[in-house]
């Protein structure tokens, strides 16, 4: 192999290195396992979809339970709060997130990823700058394919040992 073509390779490769170090755990710089509970509301043609992490949004869970809860909260001001239920869940998945200033909300409602801008807030406990409660909502979310609409109600949940980074 010429080195311009191993070069090019190991940059290619690199970015996978990285996902499959961080999925494995070793992007976490917390030493426990990030737990999140929670509840969120949305609403649908009338229809009103929970995500619940169970006990009414007051059960921890963590990326081993169903549903899998999961958080991120960057130095930098960066966050991520993500639900997952079982596929047989209307509202499957929520993904509260503000990344580089850009507040916003994810949901997969029958199978169908729907995102919106949303005002969130973040009330980071003063001990600890990898727990938080997390707050989003009313705020409203399309499907990107036809434009059909969705609306956050409220998405309210503790995070707890989050994994963190620069």
């Amino acid at each position: 192999m010429s080195e311009p073509m191993a070069n090019s390779l190991a940059r290619a490769l690199s970015p996978l290195f990285w996902v499959v170090v961080w999925s494995s755990g070793g992007g976490c710089l917390a030493q426990a396992e990030p737990e999140v509970s929670g509840k969120a509301v949305v609403t649908r043609a009338g229809e009103e979809l929970v995500i619940d992490t169970g006990g009414n949004g007051t059960k921890l869970v963590g990326l081993d339970d169903d549903p899998t809860g999961l958080c991120v909260v960057r130095n930098s001001g960066g966050l991520s709060v993500v639900v997952e239920k079982g596929d047989d869940a209307r509202l499957s998945f929520i993904n509260v997130m503000d990344g580089g200033g850009l507040p916003h909300v994810s949901a997969t409602i029958d199978g169908d990823l729907y995102q919106g801008p949303c005002e969130i807030i973040v009330q980071e406990q003063p001990t600890d700058p990898y727990e938080a409660d997390v707050s989003a909502g009313p705020c409203d979310i399309i499907r990107l394919f036809d434009g059909a609409t969705a609306r956050v109600e409220t998405a309210v949940f503790h995070v707890s040992d989050c994994s963190g980074a620069d």
